[in-house]
């Protein structure tokens, strides 16, 4: 027997399989799967990206950064029983509009000036309300006797803003007078069509129900989502407290020496003012659609027309 003979080795198995055809297909497309693979995650996020830019587009808008018309005009109101504390003896100067009118006229700095006829109406509603002012109010006046009342005014025109301090003091004085205020030209004129004022000073104030709160973010949200449904609507714009105060202040008539109003002029603090929605429409025939629809929702206070009619 041959000793030096090597033994005969034992082949062993460890599980090994050929590749399949199809691992050997991927192998030789790799760089086309690649491809594929990655338009297929470009598409998905193209589309989510998608969605997140058109939630995007249905938020409102902040207010736009202007422009912020100069005022020029103002506004003297008479006095007339019963509706102001006046003594009888300028009850009885009120009377005679062409002598009031002629001392407003004669005062340096007043450009023109305008009388406004008063009327005084019982209403049973608000259709004749809505009709005559464009304004929408919440349900707890629906069927509320009330009085509208549109004082004796005049309105009045300056040559420059400077003068009202010292038109005003002038005015005053004019026997049946009762006061003098500055008339500020509306910040969002020709910027929107409609304003829808929310609920914000919490119980004690009429709104859509007695004793409404603050509106809710939830129900700003369900504001905006009815206004995204109505035809003609192009842009909706959110004014918040901050902007109201920022608006009053702009147009808050000057001191006497020209100078500007104080800053905390005991008005109104900064949460009293109130937040708003401004819709520009692109056919101003929804404006009535817009009234009668929203007036009613949970967190509106009123709806209002800006512009004529």
């Amino acid at each position: 027997m041959d000793t030096s003979a090597e033994p005969m080795t034992e082949e062993l198995s460890h599980g090994y399989d050929p590749p399949s055809r199809l691992s050997l297909w991927a192998r030789a497309h790799r760089r086309p799967l690649a491809v594929c693979l990655a338009a297929v995650v470009l598409l998905c996020a193209s589309g989510a990206g998608g969605l997140y830019l058109r939630e995007l587009s249905l938020r409102p808008l902040p207010p736009p950064d202007g422009p912020w018309p100069e005022p020029t005009g103002f506004v003297v109101t008479l006095c007339q029983v019963p509706f102001h504390d006046c003594s009888p003896t300028v009850n009885e100067a009120a009377k005679d509009l062409p002598a009031v009118t002629a001392a407003l006229r004669a005062i340096p700095g007043v450009a023109t000036i305008r009388l406004d006829v008063p009327s005084v109406r019982r209403d049973t509603g608000v259709q004749s309300l809505e009709r005559d002012t464009g304004i929408w109010t919440s349900r707890v006046l629906k069927e509320t006797p009330y009085l509208v009342y549109y004082p004796v005014s005049l309105h009045g025109t300056l040559g420059r803003l400077e003068d009202y301090a010292r038109v005003a003091e002038r005015a005053r004085s004019i026997p049946g007078v009762n006061h003098v205020s500055l008339k500020a030209p509306g910040f969002w004129e020709d910027k929107a069509d409609v304003e829808i004022e929310l609920c914000a000073h919490g119980p004690g104030l009429l709104c859509t129900g007695v004793n409404d709160p603050s509106a809710t973010e939830a129900q700003k949200q369900d504001i905006v989502d009815r206004l995204w449904g109505i035809d003609g609507v192009e842009k909706i714009y959110f004014e918040d407290r901050a902007h109201t105060e920022k608006v009053r202040r702009h147009y808050a008539a000057p001191g006497p020496d020209g100078s500007e109003a104080p800053a905390d002029d005991g008005v109104l603090t900064l949460d009293e003012m109130t937040e708003s929605f401004y819709v520009r429409l692109s056919d101003r025939r929804a404006i009535e659609i817009i009234g009668r629809s929203i007036t009613d929702m949970p967190g509106v206070h009123f709806v209002k027309r800006i512009g004529a009619a």
